[in-house]
């Protein structure tokens, strides 16, 4: 048995490392993550360095928390700053997180047949085995998300919750991306459904401050250091300057689609005012346009200089009155327009190298490639056939996993399944609907967001195909 996990273990591990040295790239977060992680090496800390006087600028550690960059530091204090490195380590732990769901599912199931349908899906999955190829967040991510669902099976097999275990892969999960957090309520329902209410909520409350334990100290930090906030919301800038926090308000009015960001934010992050472009349906009233053209005109005339206070004060007050004046176009209508296009985007990458070139192509070309024109469809198809051909893929198995998931609810709730089933559907679904709602009422949101929910929807889906179709593991349940 230990035999057959090695070569599981290498069969997760080889498509990974086929992207890595095929496709090596670094993400759009890669400047953030490693300049934390040398000034980490440096002895600077958790900081990034001011490029004028070298100072180490107190930092969160990333965009979504100081795990990533103390990984990468670690891993580049072993071997010589190599990316490479990083790349394949995260593969290698991500290949571990799925030994370990394949022995913590045989453990619950005692059922060999079902490990292979998730063998297949932690080594194939279109939608998870790419993004290693990244040196971002989303592998080790995937990873620790894949951990602590291997800990709740655990439980449920000793019908015991294990509290400093699930409580280290929460910590884990948390300091990789901060919304992960999101995975204390799969948790949660995982101590009321084996203890029951009372003793549920105890468990519950000892994994909660074993969490807060190092998110505590981790906070007396940011505090001692006199960072803008607690927690990554109000971010600073790859040269140590302070996010323009009323205009990001401001853009979270009206973006509704990720594509919609590269125009209005990427600009932002470079200081790169001149290429800041705005749709003219970003606004509701000839006011609000000729108020923000009059903003952006003078912001404009700043390039490469820090983003002005009061022209920042100035998006913060029409971010307010917008809120005010529209709250269910601000609350409803665009959570819902999100929702659908995170889920529904049929361009999206999903970590492959597929993206459309932007040479040649316009951020408003590529939005309106995104939302479905037909001429310029043709165009980029014809064009790019091996990357439209790639996100045809992904998208077909994205919907398709889609709709067996919703089939997979149906079968467990309508037909009223019973022990794991019923968990695993309660887990999946709660999870699912927390992150999707929690992106959606934010702007900032992107569909590789979503790749931690894959595994959750992935796994329910085999194991109601296999409980649908094979009788002899019914009964295991």
């Amino acid at each position: 048995m230990h035999t057959t996990y090695i070569i599981f273990f290498f069969i997760i591990l080889f498509p990974r490392l086929g992207f890595i040295f095929l496709f090596p790239e670094t993400g759009g977060d890669y400047e953030i993550y490693t300049t934390v992680a040398k000034n980490i090496l440096n002895g600077c800390g958790v900081s990034l360095s001011d490029p004028l006087t070298n100072d180490c600028i107190p930092h969160f550690g990333g965009n979504h928390g100081p795990g990533y960059p103390f990984y990468i530091s670690i891993i580049w204090s072993i071997f010589n700053y190599s990316d490479n490195a990083v790349r394949i380590i995260q593969s290698i732990i991500y290949s571990g997180a799925g030994i370990y769901l394949l022995y913590s599912t045989y453990v619950f199931t005692k059922n060999k047949k079902i490990i292979l349908y998730l063998l297949f899906i932690l080594a194939l999955s279109p939608l998870l085995v790419a993004w290693p190829r990244y040196v971002q967040t989303e592998t080790l991510a995937i990873a620790f998300t894949i951990f602590t669902l291997s800990e709740l099976l655990f439980s449920l097999s000793e019908k015991k919750v294990r509290v400093i275990s699930i409580a280290l892969a929460l910590t884990l999960a948390t300091w990789i991306r901060l919304d992960n957090v999101f995975l204390t309520i799969p948790v949660a329902i995982c101590c009321f459904y084996i203890h029951g209410v009372k003793k549920g909520f105890l468990y519950g409350a000892s994994i909660a401050c074993l969490l807060s334990l190092s998110w505590g100290i981790w906070t007396l930090r940011n505090i001692s250091v006199k960072l803008p906030s607690l927690i990554p919301t109000n971010l600073i800038m790859p040269d140590g300057s302070r996010s323009p926090v009323g205009y990001l308000n401001w853009t979270k009015t009206w973006i509704t689609h990720e594509y919609e960001r590269p125009g209005a934010l990427w600009g932002i992050n470079r200081k790169n005012y001149l290429n800041i472009s705005i749709p003219e349906y970003a606004y509701f009233s000839e006011k609000e346009k000729i108020k923000v053209n009059i903003l952006l005109s003078d912001l404009k005339k700043l390039d490469q200089k820090p983003f002005p206070k009061h022209i920042d004060d100035e998006f913060k007050l029409l971010a307010k009155n917008k809120r005010e004046n529209f709250p269910f176009k601000y609350w409803i209508e665009n959570p819902i327009k999100r929702v659908y296009k995170m889920w529904a985007n049929p361009f999206s990458s999903f970590g492959w190298p597929n993206e459309i070139p932007s040479v040649g192509l316009s951020h408003s070309e590529r939005l309106v490639v995104a939302k479905g024109n037909f001429n310029i469809l043709v165009h980029v198809i014809k064009k790019y056939p091996y990357r439209a051909i790639s996100k045809a893929t992904n998208a077909f198995y994205k919907f398709s996993l889609m709709v067996l998931f919703l089939y997979s609810l149906f079968y467990i709730f309508i037909k009223n399944k019973k022990g794991a089933l019923n968990f695993l559907g309660l887990v999946s679904i709660s999870y699912l609907l927390a992150r999707t709602t929690f992106f959606s009422l934010n702007g900032y949101f992107e569909t590789r967001y979503l790749a931690t929910a894959i595994p959750f929807m992935e796994i329910l889906v085999a194991f109601c195909i296999y409980d649908r179709f094979n009788q002899k593991f019914k009964k295991s349940f």
